[in-house]
């Protein structure tokens, strides 16, 4: 617990105004809720599965060559960051 900076009185770390003067708590920060994670469980599958799939890519008989192979898995790796820290942006 904090104290408002005005009247002194105590604001939890829940609360962004102080319930006695109705002052803003500077510095306060929306907290994400827990439970629910910005990218699916299928969208990891997916993404495994398709690194798997240019590996496999690599070692077959047809392969690819290993420019390719490391520029779509890399290409692969980007995309799935972006797709988080885009979710949790506008999850918050």
């Amino acid at each position: 617990m904090s104290r408002c900076i005005y009247c002194y009185s105590l604001i939890t770390k829940d609360e962004d105004r102080c319930y006695v003067c109705g002052d803003k708590v500077p510095g306060h920060l929306r907290v994400a809720t827990k439970g629910s994670r910005p990218v699916s469980g299928l969208t990891n599958v997916i993404f495994l599965a398709s690194l798997a799939f240019t590996a496999f890519c690599f070692f077959a008989e047809h392969k690819l060559s290993l420019p390719l192979t490391l520029g779509i898995s890399s290409a692969l790796v980007l995309l799935r960051m972006g797709a988080e820290r885009l979710a949790s942006k506008k999850s918050i």
